[in-house]
């Protein structure tokens, strides 16, 4: 038996492909787009733990988006050769349209991770005492009481 004979025709696999293309692709790349506008918005609003929360949620969408199009794509491995070129045509376009969404959250997390390396590096600058003359003078200061304190003793 040949291999394309052990291929089915198109029409058998065309319902759970329709799945695939109709419903569970744009499913996940509208959710990701949700996560893309939270993340946008909780940068901006300086929300940190609901930022990191939802690059943590749309990873995982990612995943899950990644995940349907090897299953799709498993599906179509099963389709005789004759049956390609309608496929093709079927799923290409989800498939672009899905790694178009990828690349574009990836470069977003990739800015967000800077932006926010840099926001954390701003705060710590913040947050450290200046080293400056007057805390050194105010030391010698305090040394001199003390000094002349004990020598009153």
């Amino acid at each position: 038996m040949s291999e394309d004979e052990e291929k089915v025709k198109l029409r058998r696999f065309e319902p759970a492909i329709q799945k695939f293309i109709k419903i569970v692709i744009p499913t996940d790349l509208e959710r990701l787009r949700k996560h893309q506008i939270n993340i946008e918005k909780y940068q901006r609003c300086r929300i940190w733990d609901k930022l990191h929360e939802e690059h943590i949620n749309a990873g995982r969408t990612v995943q899950q988006l990644r995940s349907n199009i090897r299953e799709m794509e498993k599906l179509c491995l099963k389709v005789r050769k004759d049956d390609l070129g309608l496929l093709k045509r079927m799923i290409d376009p989800v498939k672009e349209a899905a790694s178009a969404a990828t690349a574009e959250f990836l470069q977003l997390h990739l800015e967000s991770v800077e932006e926010l390396k840099k926001q954390f590096n701003e705060e710590e600058t913040l947050l450290q005492p200046p080293l400056t003359r007057s805390v050194t003078v105010g030391g010698n200061v305090l040394n001199l009481i003390l000094e002349h304190s004990n020598a009153d003793n």
